[in-house]
């Protein structure tokens, strides 16, 4: 019986994490990436911490524990949720996403994460895995221009944006684990890799930005997207979005924890 309700949790949680960013696959390939590049040190400083779980157990915490009491206040940064008439601060001056503000303002707070108590530097670390997959995301960036929209996949009509959360890349890599994918995607030489990580969090989101932007415009209008017309195309987008995710949350988390 306790099996059985194991099993059952499980599953609730794997039906419940598919239906938001990048889904499981994504963001779970996004972290198996990162992993991959993290320094000796910064991985055994990770793990003093994660009870030596690594960082793909947590790629969907956040999708996760959105709801929960305690977390609510973490339900709207997976996302640049605006307005035009909320894009400034108190001050009049242009107003962070909310999804960088935070990567920053976590990037800042655990400089020194020594100093931290250990429950602060786990949340945090689950909070970053997450949050730098998030902000690759096409819909996850400039969001609103896109929220209205309805699109018809292979018959079915969709919203656009839960077509990015996974579809495209359910449908291009059917049958590809977050494991075999990350390998599959992982091929930059040191050179790419020290070149995609170049910047801040802001050009990174600046980046995602264009990427939503082509994602958006090359999709054919009022019509059935298929793989021959959309999706062919679309997965060079989410892939180059994931692989960049992958090498910057390594990149993110060495700088914390590699010393």
């Amino acid at each position: 019986m306790k099996k059985f309700i194991l099993l059952l949790t499980v599953g609730l949680c794997m039906a419940y994490t598919s239906v938001f960013a990048w889904d499981g696959k994504g963001h779970s390939t996004i972290a198996y990436i990162a992993d991959r590049h993290l320094t000796p040190r910064a991985k055994a400083n990770i793990a003093k911490y994660t009870d030596h779980h690594p960082i793909v157990y947590y790629a969907s915490w956040m999708d996760m524990y959105r709801q929960y009491p305690g977390y609510e206040m973490t339900h709207h940064w997976h996302v640049d949720y605006w307005n035009e008439s909320d894009r400034k601060d108190a001050d009049g001056n242009p107003a962070e996403p909310i999804d960088v503000h935070h990567i920053k303002r976590i990037m800042n707070e655990m400089s020194d994460f020594r100093t931290l108590n250990d429950s602060t530097v786990l949340i945090n670390i689950k909070l970053l895995v997450h949050m730098v997959g998030d902000m690759h995301c096409p819909v996850h960036t400039d969001f609103p221009k896109y929220r209205p929209i309805n699109v018809n996949v292979r018959g079915k009509k969709v919203r656009y944006h839960k077509m990015w959360d996974g579809m495209v890349v359910d449908i291009e890599h059917k049958g590809m684990s977050p494991l075999m994918l990350a390998a599959e995607l992982d091929r930059c030489d040191e050179a790419a890799i020290a070149d995609i990580v170049k910047g801040t969090p802001d050009d990174w989101y600046a980046e995602s930005c264009a990427a939503a932007t082509r994602a958006y415009e090359m999709m054919p209008k009022k019509t059935v997207l298929t793989t021959d017309n959309y999706f062919n195309a679309a997965i060079e987008i989410a892939d180059t979005q994931i692989i960049n995710a992958g090498y910057r949350l390594a990149s993110v988390l060495n700088t914390i924890f590699d010393k």
